[in-house]
Parts: structure tokens; C-alpha cells; sequence
């Protein structure tokens, strides 16, 4: 149980938090302690964030979360803050439609960052990021200043992910779920496309009409919280979770989470 005065609805968020944390790293986006989660206040104080020197797959619970002014003033939870904490700062401020922040460094992600290339819908997650995948180019050091911070949102700007030069990726949402599974499915997409490049067989992609129809179709079936409930119970069958009602119990909560996140 967590020693922060929470309300019974932001601690599941947090716990919801704590599991999208895991399952990105299940999912290749774990790098030693770096990469980071965050999710607006919903009382409008800031962002929790995870906290610092724990991996994305050591963060169990809202312990593992400290709240952050937009300042970048720790105003809850103990840790200490990442230094790339603008990343998240920015872009909250820029887009009133994202609640939550993720900015990692997965394998595949940080070798097309380093290219002059668009994600193209090459498969079923490529679609999501046909024709508005840009790259930001002003420097591939850490993002660790407010000034820097809005460039990157600007760079950013309507997109679901932006591409940071020779660095990694930072994704973001309206939701845990939503957020989650954008970063899982970036990482899909950046693998295919530098396999099917390396082949040296010639590709192509679907006209834009029919790949943007398919995007709108599958995410109005409201598919995002289905997946993130996936990749939840594959989670604690990874980390062999202690009995059948704890697995039902995440499955529960990450569904319910997710459709009220969408509503």
C-alpha cells in the first residue's frame, strides 16, 4: 500500500501506471534505469512521473511515482525526478488532449531516429503513424531544460510519436492504455520497416485513403483498452503472478480503466 494521501482513483491510476511501465519494458522499451511514464494530475497540480534509478520493470505501485509541478518541483512521492522531466512538462502543456507521457529508448525506435525516414504503414501498426511521424533534429542530447523541452513538443505537434535524433522516442495519448499501446506498436512498426529495408526486396504501402479508414475503423472499435488488457495478463504470466484472482483482478481494473478513459 502506498504512503502517499491518494484518492482511491488516482492510487488505481498510478497502479495502472505502474503496470503500462512494465509492460513497455516487456516489450523492449526497457534501457537499465532510464525511460519514463507520466500521467497528468487529475487535480491540475502537475504530472506524477516515474521516479528515478528504477528500470520501467521495477516500478510496482504509486510509491514509484513522484508528482511534478510543471516547474519541475517535486511536490509529492519520494525519488528523485529524471532530468528529462520537460519532455513531459512541454508536451502536457501543449496538447490538452494528452494525459499521458512516455519517452524511451527501444532498440529498433533508436536506430530509425538516427535515419531521414517517414514511418510508413507497412503493417497493421504502421498504419497508426502513416503521414505524420516527424523527427526532431535540433539535438540528440537530453531534453533536460524547459526551452528544449518546447521545442520537442513543437516538433511534436499533432502526432502520436516523434522521433528524437540519434536518442529515442517519446510517445504520448489520451490515456494509460492508448499511450501504451502507441509505444508498443511504434517499435513494431520502426522493426519492419528496417527489416523489410535491409532485405533488398522492393515494398509498397496501401493507398493513405484506405490505411487512414482502417486506423479510424479500428480505433473507434475502442481495440486500445482490449490490447493493454493483453499485455497485462502476458505481464504476470511473465513475472508469474501469485494466484488466478490476482491476474483477473489487473484484467479487470486495465479493461475498466481503459473504457473510461475512452468514454
Amino acid at each position: 500500500m502506498s504512503d502517499l494521501d491518494l484518492s482511491p482513483s488516482l492510487a488505481k491510476e498510478l497502479e495502472t501506471l505502474a503496470l503500462a511501465c512494465r509492460v513497455l519494458a516487456m516489450e523492449g522499451h526497457d534501457d537499465v534505469s532510464l525511460g519514463h511514464l507520466s500521467l497528468r494530475d487529475p487535480e491540475g497540480r502537475g504530472f506524477w512521473m516515474k521516479r528515478f534509478f528504477l528500470g520501467l520493470d521495477e516500478i510496482m505501485g504509486p510509491d514509484d511515482f513522484v508528482l511534478l509541478d510543471f516547474e519541475g518541483n517535486i511536490l509529492a512521492g519520494q525519488g528523485e525526478r529524471h532530468s528529462e522531466w520537460p519532455i513531459h512538462s512541454e508536451i502536457l502543456l501543449a496538447r490538452d488532449d494528452v494525459n499521458v507521457v512516455g519517452h524511451s529508448h527501444p532498440f529498433h525506435a533508436c536506430l530509425f531516429a538516427a535515419t531521414q525516414e517517414e514511418l510508413a504503414a507497412i503493417g497493421q501498426e504502421g498504419i497508426h503513424f502513416a503521414g505524420n511521424t516527424p523527427h526532431y533534429r535540433d539535438t540528440s542530447d537530453l531534453i533536460d531544460t524547459k526551452p528544449l523541452g518546447q521545442d520537442l513538443a513543437a516538433a511534436l505537434g499533432d502526432a502520436k510519436v516523434v522521433f528524437m535524433k540519434n536518442h529515442g522516442v517519446t510517445f504520448c495519448g489520451p490515456s494509460i492504455a492508448d499511450a501504451t499501446i502507441t509505444g508498443i506498436y511504434v517499435e513494431k512498426a520502426c522493426r519492419a520497416q528496417l527489416v523489410l529495408n535491409g532485405s533488398g526486396l522492393e515494398w509498397n504501402v496501401p493507398e493513405r485513403s484506405e490505411t487512414d479508414g482502417k486506423a479510424v475503423n479500428l480505433g473507434a472499435m475502442g481495440l486500445w483498452a482490449n490490447f493493454f488488457a493483453y499485455y497485462v495478463r502476458k505481464l504476470l504470466r511473465h513475472e508469474g503472478a501469485p494466484d488466478e484472482s490476482e491476474r483477473r483482478r489487473a484484467e479487470t481494473m486495465s479493461w475498466k480503466r481503459g473504457q473510461q478513459n475512452l468514454s
